[in-house]
C-alpha cells in the first residue's frame, strides 16, 4: 500500500495516479477525511491519557503529604469512560483508514503510457512469424495427436479445465523442466512453496481486498493461489533483512486457480483458464536496483521464448492495464499462427515498496531501515506456451516439432506425429 504520508503531503499526485489508473480519484478526499478526524481524536485521547497521568501524580503526592484530593479524585473520575469511548471511536476509525489506504493502487512509473489497454507500448519485436499456410490451432492439433481433452475435463469439473494426456503432459514436463533448470542456472532459488495461503499474505500481495471474488477459496478461509507470487513474496513478511543479502531470486512451479472470465469465441482449449499451471519468478530487491532488477527479471523470461525459437513482443503497459500493485509492467506475447495474433504468456512488474508495506518486509542497511522492493514475473505460463509451441512448430500432416532445447527432456525425441504415438500404445 502507499504510506499515508504520501497521501497526506502530496494528495493531488495520487488523485492523479487514481484518474490515470481508472480509480475514483474521491477515495484520497476520502481517507484524507477520515485521517484529519482519526489524528485529531487521537491527539485528543493523546492529551487524556497525559492529563490522566499528571492527576494521577499529583493525588499520589497529595496522599502522602497528607493533604485532601477530592478535587482531583472527581476531575480523574470521567477520564476513563471518555477514553473508553474515544479509543473505541478511534480504533474504528483507524480500520477504516487502513482499509481505504489498501484499495488505492501503487504510483505507476513515469515512462508508462497513460491510458486503456490500447495504449499499451510495443517496444520490441523478436523473431520471424512463420507463414504456415491453413494453421491449425492447437486443439485440433492436440486432438487428432491425443495430447489435450478438452471434453472429458468438462464432464469431471466443468468450462474452464483442461487434461493433457500422453505427449501432452510429456511436453508440459518438458517444458517446466526445462525453465527451472534455466532459471536454477542463472542464481534464482527453486522454492515449492504452499499453494493454500492465508488471507494476511493474499492481502499483502494486493489481491485482498481489491480481488476477493476472484479467488477460490476453502472452508476455513484459506485462499488457493492465482499465481506462486502470493506464498514466495510473503516468506519474508514481517521480517527485517540484510542489506548485504539483497537481492533474493527465487523461481517455483506451481498450480495457478483463478475465477478467469471473458472467454470468447476462437478462444477454445487451452485459454482463459481457472487452473493452470506457471512457473513463476520472484525479487527481492533493494530500493535504488528494482527497476535494474525488473529488466533482468524480463529478459529472462525473453531468453526462454528465445531458446524455444518462439515469435514474440514485449509491451509495456498503460496505466490502466497495469496490475494494482505494479509501479511498471512488461507484458511478453507469443505469436499464435492460428488466432494470427500475439498472446499474453508472462507478465513481469516492479511493485516497489508496495507489497512490502503489506507485508512489513524491510532491509537494515548503512541509512537505517528501508521496506524491500519486490518484482514478480511469470518465467513462464504454460498454457499459452504450449498453444504458440504446438502450433509454430505444426507440419501438414498435423506432427510437431520438438524445440531442440526440449528434446533432451523427452529422451531425444524431434517430433510428435500419430503414427509413433499409436506405434508406443500396441
Amino acid at each position: 500500500m502507499l504510506d499515508i504520508k504520501l497521501i497526506r503531503e502530496s494528495p493531488e499526485v495520487v488523485k492523479q495516479n487514481c484518474v490515470n489508473r481508472g480509480y475514483e480519484p474521491e477515495l484520497v478526499d476520502k481517507i484524507l477525511e477520515i485521517d484529519q478526524e482519526w489524528r485529531e481524536l487521537k491527539k485528543e485521547d493523546d492529551n487524556l491519557r497525559s492529563k490522566r497521568n499528571k492527576i494521577s501524580q499529583k493525588i499520589s503526592e497529595l496522599k502522602k503529604a497528607g493533604k485532601d484530593a477530592k478535587k482531583e479524585l472527581v476531575e480523574a473520575k470521567d477520564i476513563p469512560e471518555k477514553l473508553k469511548k474515544n479509543e473505541e471511536k478511534e480504533n474504528q476509525l483507524k480500520a477504516k483508514l487502513d482499509d481505504l489506504v489498501s484499495r488505492v493502487p501503487n504510483i505507476q512509473h513515469e515512462d508508462n503510457p497513460v491510458g486503456d489497454e490500447s495504449k499499451n507500448q510495443e517496444v520490441k519485436k523478436v523473431g520471424k512469424v512463420p507463414e504456415i499456410k491453413s494453421p491449425r490451432s492447437h486443439l485440433e492439433l492436440g486432438e487428432m495427436l491425443d495430447m489435450i481433452d478438452i471434453k472429458r475435463a468438462t464432464k469431471i469439473t466443468g468450462a474452464g479445465f483442461y487434461i493433457l494426456k500422453g505427449m501432452g503432459a510429456k511436453l508440459q514436463r518438458a517444458l517446466v523442466q526445462f525453465m527451472l533448470d534455466f532459471h536454477n542456472k542463472n542464481g534464482l532459488t527453486e522454492i515449492n512453496p504452499p499453494q493454500l495461503v492465508n488471507r494476511k499474505s493474499a492481502f499483502g500481495t494486493g489481491n485482498l481486498p481489491k480481488f476477493d471474488d476472484q479467488l477460490y477459496k476453502t472452508n476455513d478461509e484459506l485462499v488457493l493461489v492465482p499465481t506462486a507470487e502470493v506464498p514466495v513474496t510473503n516468506i519474508y513478511a514481517d521480517e527485517i533483512l540484510n542489506e548485504k543479502d539483497l537481492p533474493k531470486k527465487f523461481c517455483a512451479f506451481t498450480e495457478c486457480y483463478r475465477t478467469e472470465a471473458g472467454r470468447r469465441a476462437g478462444e477454445e482449449g487451452l485459454f482463459r483458464l481457472h487452473q493452470f499451471e506457471k512457473v513463476e519468478m520472484v525479487y527481492l530487491s533493494k530500493a535504488d536496483e528494482s527497476y535494474e532488477m525488473l529488466e533482468e527479471m524480463t529478459g529472462n523470461a525473453e531468453k526462454i521464448l528465445e531458446l524455444l525459437g518462439l515469435p514474440y513482443r514485449r509491451l509495456l503497459l498503460s496505466t490502466q492495464d497495469a496490475g494494482f500493485s505494479s509501479a511498471k509492467t512488461y507484458d511478453l506475447e507469443v505469436w499464435s499462427p492460428f488466432m494470427k495474433r500475439y498472446l499474453e504468456c508472462s507478465s513481469c512488474s516492479n511493485c516497489t515498496d508496495f507489497q512490502a508495506r503489506r507485508m512489513n518486509t524491510r532491509y537494515q542497511g548503512k541509512e537505517g531501515l528501508k521496506f524491500v522492493h519486490t518484482l514478480n514475473g511469470s518465467g513462464i505460463a504454460l498454457p499459452r506456451l504450449m498453444i504458440s509451441i504446438m502450433e509454430n512448430n505444426q507440419n501438414a500432416d498435423g506432427s510437431i516439432n520438438i524445440p531442440k532445447v526440449l528434446q533432451p527432456y523427452l529422451g531425444g525425441m524431434k517430433k510428435i506425429e500419430v503414427a509413433k504415438i499409436k506405434e508406443k500404445r500396441k
